[in-house]
């Protein structure tokens, strides 16, 4: 049996995102196992990794559900420590972050979506790309991203975790100029895919998806 090591930057079990992963990887022959870098963290010292102003804002959800916001840089070693743990046990390991992280190091195999999202938009050569994002606040961040991947980048921003299906179809709907749309956290699912899709009429990327395939070419399932 085939092991997989996913990571989050919230709390595990993602009930949320693991799902919809095993609908293509198939039950039978992968295990999943999961860690969350702020399990075993207190309320207090969840809070404690809030961003202060201009520091690289990350979207994330509890185990309970509920929305958080974090600082990138503050749960670094938090991540790290999750790979450490889960790499004696597993044949790959995947992020379930679409933040960037050069900084993480990993002897097994370890998948980023983000760089994922990058190289498959970028073989796709679109002149006019449309980015939805979680949050406001990562705008500047997400322009840096992608500015070299169409001429035309337009960015929109809707909680995966609280945004209202109004609101995401609105999104949509502004989006219908766009040849090619991602969605740029790995909290949006299926069901969002499927509304922004037939709203827009353009071709939607999941990045859950998009690695949830990669993993299973990766380990032939």
């Amino acid at each position: 049996m085939k092991k997989i090591g996913l990571i989050t930057i919230g709390q595990s079990p993602r009930t949320d995102v693991v799902p919809e992963l095993r609908k293509i990887l198939g039950d039978s022959n992968v295990e999943i196992i999961e860690c969350g870098a702020l399990d075993r963290l207190s309320n207090d010292e969840i809070t404690a990794l809030r961003p202060a102003e201009g520091e690289y804002v990350l979207v994330t959800r509890l185990r309970d559900g509920t929305e958080v916001k974090i600082a990138r840089d503050k749960i670094l070693p938090l991540l790290q420590g999750c790979i450490d743990s889960l790499e004696p046990l597993v044949d790959v390991l995947g992020l379930l972050c679409t933040g960037e992280f050069p900084e993480l190091r990993s002897r097994k195999m370890l998948i980023e979506p983000s760089n994922l999202l990058l190289k498959v938009v970028e073989s796709l050569k679109v002149s006019r790309l449309g980015v939805i994002i979680p949050d406001p606040k990562q705008i500047d961040l997400t322009k840096k991203k992608w500015h070299n991947m169409a001429s035309d980048l337009k960015i929109l921003s809707i909680s995966p975790y609280t945004g209202s299906l109004s609101n995401l179809k609105s999104v949509a709907e502004t989006l219908q100029d766009r040849d090619l749309i991602v969605l740029d956290c790995i909290g949006f699912s299926t069901e969002a895919k499927k509304i922004i899709a037939t709203i827009s009429g353009k071709p939607v990327i999941l990045p859950r998806t998009l690695m949830a395939r990669v993993l299973r070419e990766l380990l032939e399932v």
